[in-house]
């Protein structure tokens, strides 16, 4: 069992991603750099999709990236757990994110699958 948000987590969470056929259907085509970052625990992670295979790094906040989502610690924590979906922690002001709002609209079932496949990895926070 990892802990949340760290890059044993976010390990986890590309070999998952890599493996799974949902993903490799709906991913195929992406390539794309997202940041996410945890602002009290001074914690960025990159996801780094190219053709649908991802990798992931521990990152500063300022690397260069598509997307870029910031919150607080409880904020992704109410992610992982299910208590709250992506999308309205970005629209109730709980996740702050850059990027091209087109783009990622384009991409939300993407992101969903990302999300889908992180709750179910057993962690601790």
């Amino acid at each position: 069992m990892s802990r949340y948000f760290t890059k044993e987590f976010f390990d986890e969470v590309v070999n998952r991603l890599n493996a799974d056929p949902e993903w490799s259907k709906k991913a195929t085509a992406i390539t794309a750099r997202v940041v996410l970052t945890c602002v009290d625990r001074n914690a960025s992670f990159l996801l780094d999709v190219a053709n649908g295979r991802v990798s992931s790094s521990e990152a500063a906040g300022d690397v260069p990236a598509d997307f870029k989502f910031e919150g607080t610690y409880d904020a992704w924590a109410q992610l992982g757990r299910g208590e709250k979906d992506f999308q309205s922690l970005v629209m109730g002001g709980k996740i702050r994110f850059r990027g091209s709002m087109p783009r990622i609209m384009a991409l939300m079932g993407v992101l969903t699958r990302i999300t889908v496949v992180a709750r179910d990895i057993p962690k601790d926070f």
